[in-house]
């Protein structure tokens, strides 16, 4: 017997004895204690499994995006971070919640004062949740006198099926409003009433009424905040990063980073390559970038921006149409059209020291001639 179970005191009434039958059947078996605390542990485990695993994967894909991945690494995070907390958060609603609600219910019933009542039974079809608690059915108990209102009591939904015909005398063992168990006196003739239970696609229903709108708000909060974290991770510090902006247009400008990323090699760890459309809030990262390519007729107004002396590597010769990297460089498109590019270092560059600027610009040149 499990120690929850141990912790729960079972009326002698509920163990047969021989040669006796049971004259109350009582809702809350020993039987279906076990169950429903042996449930509660195995949707535990689950909810918690998921619950880890959620932020293990994100964290995973995280540490392996790199420049070259990193379209592709996006949504792939979303999709499984969403997927994975979308499921650790039905199974705690619709499964471990209930559960847990289940048997606390019952720990109740079986700790509680018990109040025998007699009365003619009648099933209301009032349905209602209880605060923290299991989903309950209306019960009229009528006591046959005409100054004694009939007492108004709540079975859990699962045991109306376990009451007798409407209009039968029962004794009843109750715990504050609810019913623990039900002996029959004098069954009224006739079938159960049909339609006690709640259907299964009710049930479905509900569960998809409680767990839809949270479903909802956890993708939400995936694509924005799980985007603002995946692209802190997944960016470094300035002194491992090259950071290019061209004052024009690109197009796959990620398999171009990814490749002058390997020529860098340490300690640089990533390469970021944007236009300068790029930055639509703030320019600070724009003002520090190590490189920039600049259309002939936007040196002078962006002159402060690039370390003093430096004359720039020509990019495209719209004499010659010789271009370097034109597949990522757009440079026969927008106003800037027939006008030569040059490479800069930039003047607030971290890495105009240590010369990796110089290295960048050099391996890019080389990358984009081959």
């Amino acid at each position: 017997m499990s120690r929850e179970a141990k912790n729960v005191i079972f009326p002698k009434e509920k163990r047969k004895k021989k040669g006796k039958a049971e004259p109350m059947e009582t809702f809350c078996t020993e039987k279906e204690w076990l169950e429903i605390t042996n449930r509660e542990r195995r949707w535990t485990v689950i909810f918690r499994i998921l619950a880890v695993l959620t932020p293990a994967v994100f964290t995973v894909l995280c540490l392996l995006t790199r420049t070259g991945n990193a379209r592709m690494m996006h949504p792939t995070m979303l999709a499984a971070t969403a997927i994975l907390g979308g499921a650790a958060i039905a199974v705690y609603t619709l499964q471990l919640r209930p559960a847990r609600q289940e048997r606390k219910h019952l720990e109740m019933l079986e700790k509680g004062e018990k109040t025998l009542l007699e009365g003619r039974l009648e099933v209301t079809g009032e349905s209602f949740q209880i605060p923290k608690s299991v989903r309950v059915r209306r019960v009229i108990l009528d006591f046959g006198k005409e100054d004694e209102r009939p007492a108004l009591l709540n079975v859990d939904e699962r045991w109306v099926d376990r009451l007798p015909p409407d209009g039968s005398l029962v004794r009843i063992a109750a715990v504050h409003s609810y019913i623990a168990g039900a002996e029959t006196l004098e069954e009224k003739s006739g079938p159960k009433a049909e339609g006690r239970k709640v259907s299964r696609a009710r049930a479905f229903f509900r569960g998809v009424s409680a767990v839809g709108p949270l479903l909802v708000l956890w993708a939400f909060f995936t694509v924005i905040f799980g985007s603002f974290v995946f692209y802190q991770i997944t960016d470094t510090v300035p002194a491992r990063k090259i950071t290019l902006f061209m004052d024009g247009a690109t197009a796959g400008e990620d398999r171009l980073a990814a490749r002058l990323e390997e020529r860098l090699g340490d300690p640089i760890r990533m390469v970021k390559i944007h236009p300068f459309s790029y930055m639509m809030f703030g320019d600070e990262e724009l003002r520090t970038a190590d490189l920039y390519i600049l259309p002939d007729s936007h040196r002078e107004q962006y002159g402060e921006w690039l370390a003093p002396g430096d004359e720039g590597i020509l990019m495209y010769d719209p004499e010659t149409g010789a271009a370097v990297a034109g597949e990522t460089f757009l440079y026969t498109a927008g106003e800037e059209a027939g006008e030569a590019f040059r490479l800069y270092t930039g003047a607030k560059s971290p890495h105009l020291e240590d010369g990796m600027a110089r290295k960048a610009a050099e391996e890019l040149t080389a990358i984009g001639n081959e």
